[in-house]
């Protein structure tokens, strides 16, 4: 309801009386739930970092997988409640396929936030912000087509 009400409106960007271009619903939808994965994955990546001093590698792996249940989640709940998995199945199914596609995202994400951190000097939780911009367009992509595509007859 929050969406629909504020933020949907604010993200249409009026280009002139008669054209405008809109970000589609499902993506906002999709970056609101992507904001929750960025704040488990960092608080994860630091804790580990400084806590328990574990490699920036290392740490990054264990966020992003930890992040990625959080994220199915909640893309399952609002983000695709239009494709609804239904019953156990279903759902084991779309978990094991979104995880896949977010491996492929998280590791674009991963590869950029080790360039940016050991090759180009930036701090490793802003590397890890960059690299997760980038990688989410990937993720978002490949979810809407393969994870929670609309079912077909002889799928359902």
């Amino acid at each position: 309801m929050f969406l629909k009400l504020f933020v949907y409106p604010l993200l249409t960007i009026k280009l002139n009386s008669s054209m405008q271009f809109k970000i589609p619903k499902r993506f906002i939808s999709f970056s609101f739930v992507g904001i929750s994965g960025i704040v488990v994955n960092s608080a994860i990546l630091y804790y580990a970092k400084e806590y328990l001093y574990v490699p920036v590698s290392i740490a990054s792996l264990i966020a992003i997988q930890i992040a990625i249940f959080n994220n199915f989640f909640w893309n399952h709940r609002f983000t695709w409640t239009d494709r609804e998995m239904k019953g156990f199945q279903a759902i084991r199914t779309g978990l094991i396929r979104f995880t896949l596609v977010s491996w492929i995202a998280g590791g674009l994400n991963w590869i950029i936030l080790l360039l940016l951190h050991h090759y180009v000097g930036i701090y490793y939780m802003l590397a890890n912000l960059i690299a997760i911009l980038i990688a989410s367009v990937l993720n978002y992509l490949l979810n809407d087509l393969w994870t929670f595509r609309h079912r077909g007859i002889e799928e359902e």
